[in-house]
């Protein structure tokens, strides 16, 4: 009876467990999530565990928000590429900005072309890192307003991966 409930409750499980109690009693403005798709990795893997904070400040290309899938009513991870009033479009799998090429160091695949987008004032344009995977980002959804998005904030499990993103 012991050994099955030592196995039942583990390092990880604990730790997981204490995270979840301390960051989502009555705390609107922090988050845990699960990543479930492999649309971000390498940076993101499945599995992973992620905190978050509510936005409430600008966000910068490079960030990786997690916000909500109205249509499917899920959550969805993905990096900000465009930020409020720039023109975002995709040419020969490369990613364009106000009609100039970025440095897109995060793709790690090929961009399907997609009809170039003007951002309004409050609003982002969000893909994965693994384009190919990636569905439910700007280019299906449209700009995500950035009151939306959580940002990420640190990657706590496997603790082996632990990373704080700035």
């Amino acid at each position: 009876m012991f050994k099955t409930a030592g196995r039942l409750i583990n390092f990880k499980t604990l730790f997981l467990v204490a995270i979840y109690i301390f960051f989502k009693r009555d705390n609107k403005n922090i988050t845990t999530y699960e990543i479930k798709e492999e649309s971000m990795s390498p940076a993101l893997l499945p599995d992973d565990y992620v905190l978050a904070i509510k936005n409430k400040e600008s966000l910068s290309r490079g960030d990786i928000v997690i916000f909500k899938n109205h249509e499917k009513n899920i959550d969805v991870v993905k990096r900000v590429i465009g930020l409020p009033g720039e023109t975002v479009g995709s040419e020969n799998g490369k990613v364009l900005i106000n009609n100039s090429q970025i440095d897109d160091i995060w793709a790690k695949t090929l961009t399907d072309d997609f009809i170039p987008q003007t951002l309004g004032e409050e609003e982002v344009f969000v893909l994965g890192d693994q384009r190919r995977l990636s569905s439910s980002d700007s280019r299906t959804l449209g700009p995500i307003p950035m009151k939306d998005c959580w940002k990420l904030k640190y990657r706590y499990w496997p603790y082996q991966r632990f990373k704080a993103y700035e």
